[in-house]
């Protein structure tokens, strides 16, 4: 068979082409990164977001909030927390009546007439749980080296002592004593620093107070 030899413009040709092609892709893998990157600046805007971090923000500061340690509406305040700095009136309101003799009371004695569950106020871990003459079982559980809170008079308790509680976990039950012999009551105390607290201002503040 003859053998033909390529016209001279044949190869010039093709080399153009296989350029062109080349340039081409180049060109559109160029353009694939450019859109991987606007991508994936993209979503780290989202995680920039400002009203995402305040949702984190305001997420973190209700966390540290010392809650009620039970559902407003089960139970009420039947005896509040005295203090020798407030008016006479108040003070009457704050006293323990038992077998004739009146006590200031060093907490605050919530009750109702049905049993009502009692919750840790704050995480914290349980530390002692002992017997009171006038109310029966207690649980201590310590937020911090400088703050407890104490639960007297607890039925059907949940919690062994050392167990790590988080916040608003269920500590027992409220029941009948001596002292309001009629309701199903449980009293709080709170100690900072070895002094008595008054539940009633404790309840709502930061843990961040307490340091």
């Amino acid at each position: 068979m003859k053998k033909r030899k390529l016209k001279g413009f044949v190869l010039p040709t093709l080399y153009l082409l296989i350029t062109i092609s080349i340039f081409a892709g180049v060109v559109m893998l160029g353009k694939d990164v450019t859109l991987l990157g606007k991508e994936y600046d993209y979503g780290t805007e989202i995680l920039k977001d400002p009203e995402v971090e305040s949702v984190i923000v305001e997420d973190t500061v209700a966390s540290s909030k010392i809650s009620n340690p039970v559902e407003s509406e089960k139970a009420n305040i039947m005896i509040h927390f005295y203090s020798k700095d407030d008016a006479e009136d108040l003070q009457k309101n704050s006293l323990i009546y038992y077998e004739n003799t009146y006590l200031p009371n060093t907490g605050v004695i919530f009750g109702a007439d049905e049993e009502f569950e009692v919750k840790t106020a704050f995480a914290g871990k349980v530390t002692d749980i002992t017997d009171d003459e006038f109310f029966g079982k207690c649980v201590v559980v310590e937020h911090s080296q400088n703050l407890r809170t104490y639960y007297y008079g607890l039925a059907n308790i949940s919690v062994q002592v050392g167990d790590e509680l988080q916040n608003d976990a269920v500590l027992g039950t409220s029941q009948n004593n001596v002292i309001l012999n009629d309701k199903k009551t449980f009293l709080m105390e709170v100690y900072y620093n070895n002094e008595l607290l008054n539940p009633e201002k404790f309840i709502g503040t930061r843990i961040t107070d307490y340091k």
